[in-house]
């Protein structure tokens, strides 16, 4: 039964919202910068899109925040009807992370009500003289803004109401294993172009990104036997690793097609399959891998392994 693999995982629930600085723009905006808008395109053909009253960068500390809360959320678990199945092995140390972005949320949000006023100013007069009025004319209050900006999260228990059609609900079950799959291939193929694509030797660093596709899918590993087994893959290629100094050799070469191999292609029929990363929202087919090295196209000279499955 489904209910004790929803057992398994607490869902989080993020609540972030950030207020964009935009406005919609009129005609009329136009209008009062002494733009001609009889020269104006029809609104069947183009609209005008938005306003900005202040700058990007006063608010880039709030859009930081929200992908350093959802980077979390994916670093140990996955997905799932709109917040984030994760582990309950993991969910108080998510909490715990969740609260202290909750605190510099905060703090961030105390900081840009108190200088909002003069960073509007600024950005007006950062712009030319016929633009002033325009911007000024759809400046909000700073409680309006305040209250646009807002960070909290919730962690619920999930269960299917008895008595009730629950396929639905069921089908999303049964694709959590894929969403996994398609979160880590993403995460591998951009590893493997970032540190090992072309490259004869990596330091260490490169290994951040194989430990914690490994940590992830660690917290997932009861949803199905494919991952204990990627996992085992993942402790053979790194037991390969020295103790110090550069990688380099054959040891690159096995981690460059563990990442850019089976990892890459996790959950898909075959690693020679023509699909590429704007396919991984298909259908997977799931298989469990094969510890089976083959040639994998050259890193540095010489052919990687890559791992059949």
């Amino acid at each position: 039964m489904y209910q004790e693999l929803l057992d398994e995982f607490v869902v989080f629930m993020l609540d972030i919202s950030i207020w964009t600085g935009r406005k919609t723009l009129h005609a009329e905006d136009l209008a009062d910068g002494g733009i001609d808008i009889s020269a104006l395109p029809p609104e069947t053909l183009a609209s005008l899109g938005s306003k900005r009253i202040i700058s990007k960068e006063a608010l880039s500390p709030f859009s930081a925040l929200k992908r350093e809360a959802e980077k979390n959320c994916l670093a140990v678990g996955t997905r799932f009807l709109g917040g984030y199945a994760v582990p309950a092995s993991a969910a108080k140390e998510l909490r715990e992370t969740l609260d202290s972005l909750q605190e510099q949320f905060v703090t961030e949000r105390s900081s840009f009500c108190l200088s909002y006023d003069q960073a509007v100013e600024d950005w007006i007069n950062e712009n030319p003289p016929q633009w002033h009025t325009v911007i000024r004319s759809s400046v909000e209050s700073v409680s309006s803004v305040s209250k646009a900006l807002n960070f909290s999260y919730t962690p619920i228990a999930i269960s299917a109401p008895e008595g009730l059609n629950s396929d639905t609900f069921e089908t999303q079950i049964n694709s959590l294993l894929g969403q996994v799959c398609s979160e880590v291939r993403q995460s591998a193929r951009a590893a493997y172009r970032a540190s090992f694509h072309n490259k004869a030797q990596v330091t260490r660093k490169a290994l951040r990104p194989i430990h914690a596709i490994r940590k992830k899918l660690d917290g997932l590993a009861f949803l199905d036997p494919l991952i204990p087994s990627t996992i085992e893959a993942i402790d053979l290629a790194l037991a390969t690793v020295p103790d110090k100094g550069p990688i380099e050799g054959t040891t690159l070469n096995l981690l460059a097609g563990l990442l850019g191999g089976q990892l890459a292609n996790l959950g898909q029929a075959s690693p020679d399959s023509d699909q590429n990363e704007s396919d991984i929202d298909e259908e997977d087919h799931f298989s469990t891998p094969q510890a089976t090295p083959q040639t994998y196209p050259t890193v540095h000279g010489t052919s990687a392994l890559k791992w059949d499955f």
